[in-house]
């Protein structure tokens, strides 16, 4: 058993493979024409399949069958009409086709195991999807890996730079259809991935999309005498426009390329068999102001990450331009003027990704069920280590900055004998040493190389009971500390109000794999005999924000008919969650007061978009902020802080009627990307008013609360001890869910003790004097029997004059009783929606 060792970039426009071998990295090339890479296309004529160049060649002649940048597409339902064919092809099975085709570029042998990197803001869903494409192409152990973490791993280790201090850089990976950029922190030892930002749907294709649209769709629209040509051509409503589609996209990305190193470019089209033909000329000016709106959604976003890291440009030393759109020269100049800091493009942006798989897959252990004679090292399993006697577990880091690395062996069940560590080139040998059951040696490596070293095992005879001789240690390659969680993972649990909020399970960014223990109740009665459901939902995105504005990742219903008794409410329920490095996530539930259990493991790798929630959501927060904005009577007299307020708001409801208009013209078949662009669109928008609104309803929360506690402290001292005990365990670790921005928890606190302090303070005589004038002024007609009511009123009046308490509160209940309607409970617990608070 050796390391995965085999690494691979399957991008939108480009996949690539590489393998980690002696300390270094090679890069496979095609058999057929010798690139680097293989573009992420497929395609189908005449009964056969075409992959890579081939079927971009297919581009130019405008065929129906060709399919690309289906890498957007991953994690969705979408299914691509084969017409050759009369198939169907998802997303997951063209990527599977790519990943098959990279391994005719390894001519020596078939790797069981691969590392494949995704983005890193790639939700559970996509990441599960691509791991499925993994595994239908035939690899029996599939890694992922975030592309940031692997082109620092690239860049760090191609650099061989010495970092005596910590620093801070960038990593700007505009790719050919996804954009990341990732906050990284490096020091001598590790590097480690602090936060991200990223848009799934912004990559090279959308500028291609941008040179169709606004370079070439006006001169073709005025020869051909067309109107809404460039609407026709995304929706490919026909053989003609999808042809015509397809020969566009050629010539845009050809535009694109040659525009990366020349001032002007010309391209002629032919139209309708030759009947026309158009020039155009298309300078890099003209370029650079086409596509200058999408590159500035990229600074937004490296401004909105450094913002909420508190960092600003001063902090970061460079930024590491990754992906084949950096190859633009715009986008280095205007990252330039705008940061003011270093724009690093040494290493070569279609390669880095692949190799940075490469170099994290050199440290991934294989896993030891994957049966194979010839493991990943590209050595045979030596005879000698077959007839290991004993089993010996080895503990040492892959990768060292050192020049010495700690090894130790342990040993099952009792043992004496002897061990002997030699290194490959004869300079390091430590000779017989004795040990029981465990020993632990530093062993000297040689600096900027793989060092080779293997352990033998001698028992207390000197005969040799184990040997391994793939021990790999190598020195001045960096490593990682972990892949973070891109998002966060919450449950949606009901409040005491009638609603629900997400409670956080795991937080952003932190380090896979995860596992955690929660303990909650049930918060309302199952009968058997109804059917009541108890539903446990795990969303991805962002704790404290709406979870319309979440993509639900695990969702287990539990019928009341399945359970063995009825379940009331107040039980305890414990919910295990364990989520792997790959993102799979497994949920544990166990109800110990009907002993009833259920286990889910969720890696799904589809989504669908409902076209009609989509519209409920986006219509529920317009009218939302309607409601906000209908408070304000003249905006000309408002406070400068509030018109910055009502600005924002006005600029999300803007942005939500365009999305509302541009979901009209989306027809539930819609062959193209825009359902999920504007699903991408829509959470951003909800998360903005989340950030808006929650800010400032957490403040007033705040206020209610710290009013609430000085009410309590006013009557504590006529409280009795267990009340006191009470309030003590109520506002016990106050300042974190102070600062947790969790409206439903800080409101449920202040509710707590608002209880306490009625407890508190109806336990005086003097208190129902205030209560019975509540019920004395209400409207004679809210009681049943008004002649009654008077009566029991008379009466009252003469019990607080007389100071006889005792009766005033037989009043009171009397008075409550008469009540048509009676009044709520304030301090009610509402029966929740989904069972589980």
């Amino acid at each position: 058993m050796g390391n995965i060792n085999f690494g691979i970039d399957l991008g939108t426009t480009n996949s690539g493979i590489c393998r980690f071998v002696g300390g270094k990295v090679v890069v496979y090339k095609n058999p057929v024409g010798f690139s680097e890479t293989l573009p992420s296309i497929v395609a189908y004529k005449k009964g056969r399949i075409f992959i890579g160049d081939k079927a971009r060649e297919l581009l130019k002649s405008a065929s129906m069958d060709v399919f690309s940048s289906f890498k957007r597409k991953m994690g969705t339902e979408h299914q691509y009409q084969v017409v050759d064919t009369g198939e169907q092809k998802s997303p997951v099975e063209l990527s599977s086709m790519v990943l098959k085709e990279l391994q005719s570029f390894i001519p020596d042998e078939k790797p069981q195991s691969i590392v494949i990197t995704i983005p890193a803001s790639f939700d559970t869903v996509q990441s599960n999807a691509t791991k499925k494409a993994g595994m239908m192409a035939g690899f029996q152990q599939v890694v992922l890996l975030q592309e940031p973490i692997a082109a620092c791993l690239a860049y760090a280790n191609f650099q061989n730079i010495e970092h005596a201090e910590e620093k801070n850089w960038l990593v700007y990976d505009f790719g050919g259809g996804t954009f990341d950029v990732a906050l990284v922190k490096i020091n001598e030892r590790e590097l480690k991935i602090i936060d991200h930002e990223g848009n799934n749907f912004l990559g090279g294709v959308d500028l291609d999309h941008l040179v169709i649209e606004h370079l070439f769709v006006p001169k073709i629209e005025e020869t051909l005498n067309e109107t809404s040509l460039f609407k026709k051509l995304m929706s490919k409503e026909d053989n003609y426009y999808s042809k015509l589609y397809y020969e566009l996209l050629y010539k845009a990305e050809e535009v694109k390329k040659e525009l990366s190193v020349k001032e002007i470019v010309i391209t002629e089209l032919e139209l309708n068999d030759g009947e026309y033909y158009i020039d155009f000329e298309i300078s890099r000016a003209d370029f650079n102001d086409v596509i200058a709106g999408k590159v500035d959604e990229t600074v937004t976003l490296i401004k909105k990450l450094l913002e909420e890291n508190q960092k600003s440009s001063h902090d970061i030393e460079r930024i590491i331009l990754v992906g084949g759109t950096t190859y633009i020269p715009y986008i280095r100049e205007h990252l330039r003027e705008v940061f003011g800091i270093l724009v690093d493009n040494s290493i070569d942006p279609t390669t880095a990704v692949m190799v940075g798989a490469a170099y994290f897959a050199g440290t991934k252990e294989e896993d030891p069920q994957i049966a194979g004679s010839i493991d990943n090292s590209g050595s045979q399993t030596p005879k000698n280590q077959d007839q290991n006697t004993v089993d010996v577990k080895l503990i040492y880091e892959v990768n060292t900055q050192d020049e010495e690395e700690l090894l130790v062996g342990m040993v099952e069940g009792y043992f004496e004998g002897y061990f002997r560590i030699t290194r490959k080139d004869g300079g390091f040998d430590t000779g017989l040493m004795g040990f029981k059951n465990k020993f632990s040696e530093f062993i000297k490596v040689l600096p900027k190389q793989a060092n080779n070293f293997t352990l033998t095992v001698f028992d207390s005879h000197q005969n040799q009971v184990f040997e391994q001789n793939t021990i790999s240690i190598n020195h001045g390659i960096y490593n990682i500390s972990g892949q973070p969680l891109p998002n966060d993972i919450c449950l949606e649990v009901d409040d005491n109000f009638g609603s629900t909020f997400l409670e956080r399970i795991f937080k952003k960014n932190d380090i896979l794999p995860l596992s955690r223990t929660i303990y909650k109740t049930t918060s309302k009665n199952f009968n058997k005999d109804n059917e009541d459901k108890l539903i446990i939902n795990i969303l991805e995105g962002k704790s404290g924000t709406l979870p319309a504005s979440n993509m639900s990742i695990g969702y287990i219903e539990i019928n009341s008919k399945d359970m063995p008794i009825n379940l009331l409410k107040g039980m305890d329920i414990e919910l295990k969650f364990n989520m792997s490095e790959s993102r799979d996530l497994s949920v544990s539930v166990y109800i110990s007061s009907i002993d009833y259990e259920k286990n889910e493991v969720f890696n799904p790798h589809t989504k669908y978009i409902n076209k009609k929630k989509f519209q409920e959501d986006i219509d529920k927060v317009i009218d939302d902020i309607e409601y906000e904005l209908s408070f304000v009577d003249n905006i000309d007299n408002a406070a400068s802080e509030d018109i910055s307020v009502l600005i924002q708001f006005k600029n999300i409801k803007d942005e939500l009627f365009k999305i509302k208009f541009d979901l009209i013209e989306v027809q539930e078949d819609d062959a193209t990307e825009r359902i999920f662009q504007l699903d991408e669109r829509k959470r951003r928008a909800l998360q903005e008013y989340d950030k808006l609104v929650r800010f400032r309803d957490v403040v007033v929360e705040i206020e209610e609360y710290k009013t609430s506690r000085t009410d309590v402290e006013s009557v504590l001292e006529d409280a009795s001890h267990k009340q006191k005990e009470q309030f003590q365990k109520i506002i016990k670790d106050e300042r974190i869910f102070l600062e947790s921005n969790e409206k439903s928890i800080i409101k449920r606190k202040s509710k707590e003790l608002d209880k306490l302090y009625a407890d508190i303070y109806y336990k005086k005589d003097e208190s129902y004097a205030s209560l019975y004038y509540y019920y004395k002024y209400r409207d004679s007609d809210e009681y049943t029997d008004q002649k009654k009511a008077k009566k029991l009123i008379d009466a009252g009046d003469k019990a607080i004059e007389s100071g006889n308490f005792k009766e005033v509160k037989y009043v009171i209940h009397s008075l409550y009783e008469l009540l048509k309607v009676k009044p709520k409970d304030p301090f009610e617990d509402k029966d929740g929606n989904l069972g589980l608070k």
